[in-house]
Parts: C-alpha cells; sequence; structure tokens
C-alpha cells in the first residue's frame, strides 16, 4: 500500500494541490489536514492534480469532493487535472462524478481554461 502525499502550492491565483499514492480511508484525515492548511495559505481557487494520484476509495472521493463543493460555495472555484490513472478514472465514471465535475486532461491545461480570477478569497478557516 502507497501512502498519500499531499502537497500545496501557489499558482498565480489559484491553489494546485497534488495528491500522490493512494487517497484511502488511512490516508484522509491527514490529507484533508494538508488540503485545509494549503487552501488557508493560499486561497479558495483549488486545482487538484491527480496525475499521481494511483487509487482513490470512495472516502477519498468524498474528501475530493467536499472540498470541490465547499470551494465554490465559499466563492472560489475548483478543478480537477489529469491525466489520471486507470484506476481513479474507473472510480470517477462508475459514480459519474466524471460527468459532472471538471476534469482537464493535464495540469497546465487546467490552469489555462480557468477563468481569470479578479480578487482572491484567501484562506477562511472553516473545514469543508
Amino acid at each position: 500500500m502507497t501512502a498519500c502525499t499531499v502537497t500545496c502550492r501557489a499558482e498565480g491565483a489559484r491553489t494546485v494541490i497534488t495528491l500522490a499514492g493512494e487517497l484511502n480511508l488511512p490516508a484522509v484525515q491527514e490529507a484533508e489536514r494538508a488540503i485545509r492548511d494549503g487552501r488557508r495559505e493560499h486561497g479558495e481557487h483549488l486545482v487538484f492534480d491527480l496525475a499521481p494520484l494511483l487509487f482513490l476509495d470512495s472516502s477519498g472521493l468524498s474528501l475530493l469532493l467536499r472540498f470541490y463543493l465547499a470551494a465554490e460555495g465559499r466563492g472560489g472555484s475548483a478543478a480537477l487535472a489529469g491525466p489520471v490513472t486507470e484506476r481513479v478514472a474507473r472510480v470517477l465514471q462508475v459514480t459519474n462524478l466524471d460527468q459532472r465535475l471538471t476534469i482537464h486532461p493535464s495540469l497546465p491545461e487546467a490552469l489555462a481554461a480557468l477563468p481569470e480570477i479578479t480578487g482572491t478569497s484567501q484562506g477562511r478557516p472553516c473545514a469543508p
């Protein structure tokens, strides 16, 4: 089993959150803490880089969905960037979230496709 590592960085007015390894039940609590810290530091416009993510279970999917919806609910934005592995793509397809969430083929394409941000929604100390 590969642990999940989360790295967050600013990319212009966006918060790029890179998930690597396996985002499953044992990893969710620590991943949530890291994402929340990154969001507070860099803002509510989130791009989840899923290219290095090897596996995603229902608890990991729930975590992504909560942050995705919370960002939009706070006036921010959210997108997913791939390419995603076959295992991750399958979870997104089975849950039909590949049709409901914005998923870009790559991180550069996700960053280029997102609308310009005129004001940033900097970190609010609320959980998703």
